[in-house]
């Protein structure tokens, strides 16, 4: 159940191993702890959706939206392994790893309990289901 100060839930499905060959899909739930601003909202808004979030850097996965969404960018300097965050006004970017960066991002939220989806993410594509 989402609340507006925000507990969603995500799925996670791994369609390929490293190897490319087809893999038994993997499923968990956890929860993402939203922001409270207008683009976290937006997001929120469009739930249910499944995503094929592409690697970058062997430290987040991303997803480029046909429609921008509002933003209001910081430059966050620390970034932690499950932090969501929006770059540009389009672009849902999931962090697995802890990074220094100079890249002003748009909070969206937090996945709580990180630990338990990290495993999953790997370095290729995956498909993560947001919903509320």
């Amino acid at each position: 159940m989402l609340f507006l100060a925000g507990c969603g839930d995500d799925t996670v499905r791994k369609p390929e191993n490293q190897e490319g060959v087809t893999s038994q899909v993997e499923e968990l739930n956890v929860s993402i702890r939203f922001e409270t601003n207008p683009t976290a909202e937006a997001l929120q808004a469009r739930l249910p959706l499944t995503l094929s979030m592409q690697d970058l850097h062997q430290n987040e996965k991303y997803f480029y939206f046909n429609e921008p969404f509002p933003t209001n960018p910081e430059r966050v300097g620390s970034i932690r392994a499950g932090d969501v965050m929006l770059y540009g006004d389009d672009c849902l970017v999931l962090f697995y790893k802890d990074v220094e960066t100079s890249y002003a991002y748009t909070r969206i939220g937090r996945v709580e309990d990180f630990a338990t989806l990290e495993p999953l993410l790997g370095s290729g594509t995956v498909e993560l289901t947001f919903q509320n």
